[in-house]
C-alpha cells in the first residue's frame, strides 16, 4: 500500500485453512519458531497498526508472501484467489460489461449465467469474504480494552489509537458482510463474540444481516476519522456512509423495504464532506490515482510492496491483447483476456452535436489551374486533383495523396490529354508528352510546378498541430491523421485556451496560420485561437486552393475508452481476444506519462468508492421517491457529465433525468469498477428480463435467464460442513 504500510504476520496465515463453518482454536503455540502467535505479537505496541494493515491487505493480496507462496485460502490457484479479483469477476463477468477469453475451470459459467453450488469461483469469493471476516473477528478479540490494558506499552495515546483501529476493523467486517448479503443473501454469521473452537455458525436471514451491517456502521461512526482526514487507504466516516447508502439503495432487494430517503440522506452527508471531482476522469485509473480527487475508499496496490497476481495486476494485464502495445499501459505484457459486449458499447452515443467554432472557407475558386491525373484517381484529367496559380506568376501549387500502390502521375494543362507534361529524365524538368512521374513512396505530397521554367518539386508531408493550447506546447507537434475520404488531416484532442498552428514534418520550414482570421491559411501565417478548454476536432484541408481548416467542439463522452483497432464489435467467439472491443481505462502509467514502479505488478489502486457514486446514488434515490431535491439531483448528474464531455454539451434536462438514464449513466461512469451486477439486479435487468446482451445465457444473441441467478448459491462444500445452512432457492 502506498501510505498504510504492510507487514506479514504468520499468526493470521492459518486462519482460513479450515472451513469457514467450523472454527478451531487459534491460541495454540506453533512448532515453527518463525511463526508469531497472538500470545506474543501484541507485546509490541506497534503490532496493533501492523495487524490492522493485514486486514486492509486482505482486500488486495493473496497470502503471506508476494506474489505467491503462502496463500490465505486453498482450493483455487492463489493468483485467482484475491478478494478484488474474485469480486471483479462476480460483479463484471456476469454482466454486459465484460467477457473473458479464458477457459479456466468454470469461469465461463459467469457470463453464461449457468453456475451452480460447485462453481470454484463462486466458492473462492465466498471463502475470501469469510477469511476477511475471520481476520477482523480475531483482531477485535485481541484488541479489547481489557486485553490491551494488560499488555506492555498500553499508554493512553495507544489505547485511543486502538479505539480508532477497532472501528476500522468493524468497518472492514461490515463491508464484507454487505458483500455477503449482496452476493449470497443468507450466509452464515459469526462475530468476535462467538466462542473459539468447534462451532457451526448459524445462518442469518437477509433482514438479520441487513440490520447487523446497518447497526455496526452507525455504531462506529463516532470513532472513525472525519472524512478526508485519515491516512490514504484507510476508512473514515465517509467510507461508512457509502456502505450505508449502498445498503439503503438496495434495501428493497435485500429486505423488500424501500429506504430511498435514508440513502439520499447518507449521500448528502458525503456530498457535503468536501470531496471534489477530479478534472481528469482518466486520472482516477492511473498509477498515481492516489493523488486523484474524489476517491473515498481505495484498495491500495503497489508494484514494489504489494505484489499479487490478482487485484489490479489482473484487471490491468487481462485487458491488454491483440494489437495493443503493453508498454503504452506501463506493462511488460498483456494477458489477452477481458473485453466488453456490444450492448455496453451502445451505452455511449456516437460523436454528435457540439458546436462549430470555425467552418471551412471555400476561398477563391477562379484561380488558373492545371491538372495532375494519375493512378491514384484512374488517369482521368477531368477528375484529377488540381494545382492552382494563386500568385498569378505562372507557378502552380497543390497537395495530392498517393497510395503506396499508385505512385505515377503526369500534368495536363486542361481537363484532357491534349497538352500534357511528363519527366523523361526523372530530374525535375518537364517535357511535353514526357514519361510518367514516379514518386519515391506513397504519402501526402506538396507539389509545385513552374510552367515558365518547366520544372517541378515534390515534398512528402506529415502534418501536426502545435501551440500552447496543445499538450506539447510550442515544443512538439500533436500528430494529425490523414482521412482519405474526407481529404483532410484530422485530430481530436483535449486543448486548453490558447493558440495553435499547422506544421509539416515537425519543422517550421512549412507551416500555416491564419492572418484573417477568416479560415484561410497562409504560409507562416498568424496563430489560430482556441477559445477555451475542451475536446476539439480540427481538420486541415489542403486539397484545393485556398487552403482552409475547421475547428469543432464535438459532443463526445471521454469515458468511452475503447480500443477498436483490429477488434470486432460483435463477439463470435468469446475465446478470441479480437472479438469485442478492448478497454483502455486502467493504465500502469502516471498522469505525467511515467510508467509505474514495476511493469508486472501495478501501482493502480482500485477505487472502491468515489464521490461520483454518491452523486448518482442521490439522484437515483430521489427519482425513486426518496426525500431530496430534484434540482440538486439534476445538477449532480450534469456535473459528472460536464467532466466527461469537457463542457456543457452533454448536459441533460430535467425531463431526461429518468431511472433508465441513471442506469446507463452508472454504466458509463463506473464500468469495470464492480457495480454493474448489483445495479442491473436493482433495476430488474440482470436475469429474467427483456434486456439481454451477447452470450447471456450461453447463446450469441443472449437470452433471458432464471431469476434465481440474482443470488449466488451457498457453496456445496460449506453446506456439507455446516448443517445449519440452507441453500438459496433454485440451486
Amino acid at each position: 500500500m502506498k501510505i498504510l504500510s504492510l507487514k506479514t504476520w504468520a499468526l493470521l496465515a492459518g486462519m482460513m485453512f479450515i472451513s469457514v463453518s467450523c472454527f478451531k482454536d487459534l491460541d495454540t503455540i506453533p512448532l515453527d519458531k518463525d511463526v508469531i502467535t497472538s500470545a506474543a505479537v501484541y507485546n509490541d505496541p506497534n503490532a496493533y497498526k501492523q495487524v490492522l494493515a493485514k486486514l486492509y491487505a486482505g482486500l488486495a493480496l493473496s497470502g503471506q508472501e508476494g506474489p505467491s507462496g503462502l496463500p490465505d485460502i486453498s482450493g483455487i490457484d492463489e493468483g485467482f484467489s484475491t478478494y478484488i479479483r474474485q469480486y471483479w469477476k462476480a460483479q463484471e463477468l456476469t454482466t454486459d460489461e465484460a467477457v473473458i477469453a479464458w477457459n479456466d475451470g468454470t469461469i465461463q459459467d459467469y457470463h453464461q449465467q449457468d453456475w451452480d453450488a460447485n462453481n470454484e469461483f463462486v466458492t473462492a469469493m465466498y471463502n475470501r469474504i469469510y477469511y476477511q471476516i475471520s481476520l477482523c473477528n480475531e483482531y477485535l478479540r485481541e484488541t479489547t480494552p481489557d486485553k490491551v490494558a494488560a499488555r506492555p506499552g498500553a499508554s493512553d495515546a495507544l489505547q485511543a489509537d486502538i479505539k480508532k483501529f477497532r472501528a476500522e476493523a468493524r468497518f472492514l467486517r461490515a463491508l464484507s458482510y454487505w458483500h455477503a448479503l449482496d452476493l449470497f443473501r443468507k450466509p452464515p454469521f459469526v462475530t468476535e463474540n462467538d466462542v473459539v473452537g468447534n462451532f457451526f455458525p448459524p445462518q442469518a436471514s437477509p433482514q438479520q444481516l441487513f440490520d447487523y451491517v446497518e447497526s455496526e456502521l452507525k455504531a462506529i461512526d463516532a470513532d472513525l476519522a472525519a472524512p478526508r482526514t485519515n491516512e490514504y487507504g484507510r476508512a473514515d466516516k465517509a467510507a461508512a456512509w457509502m456502505v450505508l447508502a449502498k445498503l439503503y439503495l438496495n434495501a428493497k432487494q435485500y429486505t423488500t423495504r424501500e429506504l430511498y430517503s435514508e440513502c439520499a440522506a447518507e449521500c448528502q452527508k458525503i456530498i457535503s464532506a468536501g470531496y471534489s471531482l477530479d478534472p481528469d476522469y482518466s486520472h482516477l485509473f492511473l498509477a498515481d490515482n492516489h493523488t486523484a480527487e474524489g476517491i473515498i475508499f481505495p484498495v491500495a496496490f503497489d508494484g514494489i510492496r504489494s505484489r499479487t497476481w490478482g487485484g489490479m495486476t489482473f484487471v490491468a494485464h487481462a485487458a491488454v491483447g491483440g494489437s495493443m502495445s503493453a508498454s503504452e499501459f506501463g506493462l511488460d505484457g498483456g494477458w489477452g483476456g477481458t473485453r466488453v459486449t456490444s450492448a455496453f458499447v451502445s451505452k455511449f452515443p456516437a460523436v454528435g452535436g457540439g458546436s462549430v467554432i470555425v467552418a471551412p472557407n471555400d476561398g477563391n475558386t477562379t484561380y488558373p489551374v492545371i491538372y495532375a491525373p494519375g493512378g491514384y484517381q484512374g488517369w482521368s484529367p477531368s477528375t484529377a486533383q488540381q494545382l492552382a496559380d494563386a500568385a498569378g506568376d505562372n507557378t502552380y501549387e497543390g497537395y495530392i495523396y498517393f497510395p503506396d500502390d499508385q505512385k505515377e502521375f503526369k500534368f495536363t494543362l486542361g481537363p484532357d490529354w491534349s497538352n500534357n507534361l511528363g519527366d523523361n529524365g526523372a530530374d525535375g524538368s518537364l517535357e511535353p508528352n514526357g514519361a510518367n512521374i514516379t514518386i519515391p513512396e506513397g504519402g501526402f505530397y506538396k507539389i509545385n510546378v513552374d510552367l515558365t521554367a518547366l520544372t517541378y518539386t515534390l515534398q512528402k508531408t506529415n502534418w501536426g498541430l502545435i501551440g500552447d493550447a496543445t499538450a506539447g506546447g510550442w515544443g512538439s507537434d500533436q500528430d494529425m491523421t490523414y482521412d482519405a475520404a474526407e481529404k483532410a488531416w484530422v485530430i481530436t484532442a483535449p486543448l486548453t485556451g490558447g493558440s495553435v498552428k499547422f506544421r509539416a514534418n515537425d519543422d517550421w520550414g512549412l507551416n500555416y496560420g491564419d492572418n484573417g482570421p477568416n479560415a484561410l491559411l497562409e504560409q507562416g501565417g498568424a496563430n489560430i485561437a482556441i477559445p477555451g478548454n475542451g475536446t476539439y476536432t480540427i481538420k486541415l484541408y489542403l486539397d484545393k486552393p485556398d487552403y482552409t481548416y475547421s475547428i469543432e467542439r464535438p459532443s463526445f463522452d471521454t469515458r468511452a475508452m475503447f480500443y477498436t483497432t483490429g477488434q470486432n464489435l460483435e463477439i463470435a467467439d468469446i475465446s478470441q481476444f479480437n472479438d469485442g472491443y478492448a478497454i483502455t481505462k486502467f493504465k500502469n502509467v502516471t498522469s505525467a506519462g511515467v510508467p509505474g514502479s514495476n511493469p508486472t505488478w501495478v501501482d493502480i489502486d482500485f477505487p472502491m468508492f468515489r464521490i461520483e457514486d454518491a452523486y448518482l446514488m442521490y439522484a437515483e434515490a430521489v427519482l425513486r421517491g426518496g426525500t431530496g431535491d430534484l434540482n440538486q439531483a439534476l445538477a449532480l448528474v450534469n456535473a459528472v457529465r460536464e467532466r466527461a464531455y469537457g463542457d456543457a454539451s452533454g448536459n441533460i434536462t430535467a425531463n431526461e433525468l429518468t431511472l433508465d438514464f441513471i442506469l446507463d449513466e452508472r454504466a458509463r461512469e463506473f464500468y469495470w469498477e464492480c457495480h454493474r451486477r448489483t445495479d442491473l439486479i436493482r433495476f430488474g435487468r440482470f436475469s429474467e428480463s427483456t434486456y439481454v446482451w451477447p452470450w447471456k445465457g450461453g447463446v450469441p444473441e443472449g437470452v433471458s435467464t432464471s431469476s434465481h441467478f440474482n443470488i449466488f448459491p451457498i457453496p456445496a462444500s460449506d453446506r456439507g460442513a455446516n448443517p445449519n445452512l440452507q441453500q438459496n432457492d433454485g440451486y
